[in-house]
């Protein structure tokens, strides 16, 4: 547990280790290190981050690991930074329980910096349907976008404008193994 006046965090990274954009996990845990930050720990190699810190403002943290980033890596990422009172919340609001529990693979979380657009994604979700509907079921609860993909994960063209919001994907098993470890 974290010491105290210092709390527990998730940092997720949008868009590493795609397209060229390499950050290797022992390199984000040493950078987070030199942030000052403790018990940096990563969930596979997309950009999850767990740690602990002084008690800051996520917006803070997130400020301060895209600068670390940028500087270490040379390339801008987007960091959603959440603490547990928060990630439990986005826990409990997933509108698609039983999605979670039978097939948590084919449920995506996407967790952004602000709300997303209502009116952005409505207008880019009548398009989308009109082209490659397969089904996916789309919920905005606060500021995550929850995204039931039916079985059709593989298959889907359901891919986000930024415009809509700034914020990264986990599956819901990755949401669930970060839960575990910030509250380890």
């Amino acid at each position: 547990m974290p010491r105290p006046n210092s709390a527990r965090y998730v940092a997720l990274l949008r868009a590493v280790n795609v397209g060229g954009r390499k950050v290797t996990m022992n390199e984000l845990k040493a950078t987070a290190t030199k942030l000052g930050y403790e018990n940096a720990r990563t969930l596979v190699a997309s950009g999850n981050l767990v740690f602990d810190a002084k008690k800051t403002a996520p917006a803070k943290l997130e400020a301060a690991l895209e600068a670390a980033i940028e500087k270490t890596f040379g390339l801008k990422s987007e960091v959603m930074v959440r603490d547990p009172a928060e990630w439990a919340a986005i826990l409990k609001a997933n509108p698609f329980p039983k999605k979670a529990k039978d097939d948590p693979a084919h449920l995506v979380c996407v967790v952004c910096k602000d709300k997303p657009d209502a009116a952005l994604l409505a207008t880019y979700l009548e398009s989308f349907r009109e082209k490659y509907d397969k089904g996916e079921r789309l919920k905005v609860v606060g500021r995550e976008i929850y995204i039931d993909y039916g079985d059709s994960i593989g298959q889907s063209k359901l891919i986000l404008p930024k415009k809509v919001c700034t914020g990264t994907a986990r599956n819901w098993n990755t949401m669930l193994k970060l839960d575990a470890m910030l509250n380890d």
